[in-house]
């Protein structure tokens, strides 16, 4: 069991759109990054309800191909089917939208 660094969104300025995502029990804002990549198949906790992670916390839906991401956090905190474009501000933190390259369109 992996629980996610809540000091991570605490003290970084600016995290990437596609590692975003929204508790499933609480909505607290949680971001993947800077996870050690021997987490990856662990079962992931939330920092602040410790309730189970999934994929739809990180707005990704199963498909027959795999995970497709369907759903990002936007400017008001809240899940949108539309890609954000252009960076925003959710409190302190700064969010990039341009696409990193370890994750696929």
């Amino acid at each position: 069991m992996v629980t996610l660094n809540k000091k991570l969104l605490e003290t970084t300025a600016v995290l990437y759109i596609e590692g975003l995502g929204l508790c499933e029990h609480c909505q607290m804002l949680l971001s993947i990054e800077n996870m050690p990549a021997e987490s990856m198949d662990a079962e992931w906790r939330c920092p602040e309800c410790n309730g189970t992670l999934t994929s739809k916390t990180f707005g990704y839906d199963e498909t027959p191909q795999g995970c497709k991401k369907t759903q990002w956090v936007g400017p008001d905190k809240k899940w949108t089917s539309e890609r954000p474009t252009s960076p925003f501000n959710l409190g302190h933190l700064r969010i990039e939208t341009y696409r990193v390259a370890y994750f696929p369109p």
